[in-house]
């Protein structure tokens, strides 16, 4: 005998399904709440490290070429870092380039959003930056010059 009752129709699905939504709507947001983080350029102090991926032009004026490279930066937590970086370039024209020393400034805001100046190789870089996940975490993106270049970084 069988005691189980067939599926009749589509109104159990559909009340399970508002029930879940409703649950999930009923809990508290934290948007306001008073667990937010606050920067300050003291939020980076030490050793991070990034991936950086991205195109730029291959020489000035000529065709994008892709790039991936590693960075190891030093933030001193007072807005400045110096770092390394190993960037590599798919292009003849600009060979690999190992250990390349780098130095800059850094300013963040209390929302955790800010900027970054980086000089090295002879070029100048503004990004824009936002750290994430307590400090352990900064991402980056190039604005100028003309390139698409962002990075990744976490606190070593």
């Amino acid at each position: 005998m069988n005691t189980k009752a067939p599926f009749r129709g589509k109104k159990p699905l559909i009340y399970i399904s508002a029930l879940a939504v409703s649950s999930i709507l009923s809990l508290p947001l934290q948007a306001g709440g008073t667990d937010r983080v606050h920067c300050s350029n003291e939020t980076l102090k030490g050793n991070y490290g990034f991936t950086i991926t991205g195109i730029r032009p291959a020489t000035r004026g000529g065709p994008q070429v892709a790039l991936v490279g590693t960075a190891l930066t030093t933030f001193h937590g007072d807005g400045t870092f110096d770092q390394f970086d190993n960037i590599n370039v798919d292009s003849p024209a600009d060979p690999y380039q190992a250990d390349r020393p780098g130095t800059g400034t850094y300013n963040l805001n209390p929302d955790c959003s800010g900027s970054m100046t980086l000089t090295a190789g002879g070029v100048t870089l503004e990004l824009s930056i936002i750290v994430v996940d307590n400090g352990r975490e900064v991402r980056t993106a190039v604005i100028t010059p003309d390139v698409i270049i962002t990075s990744n970084g976490r606190r070593t």
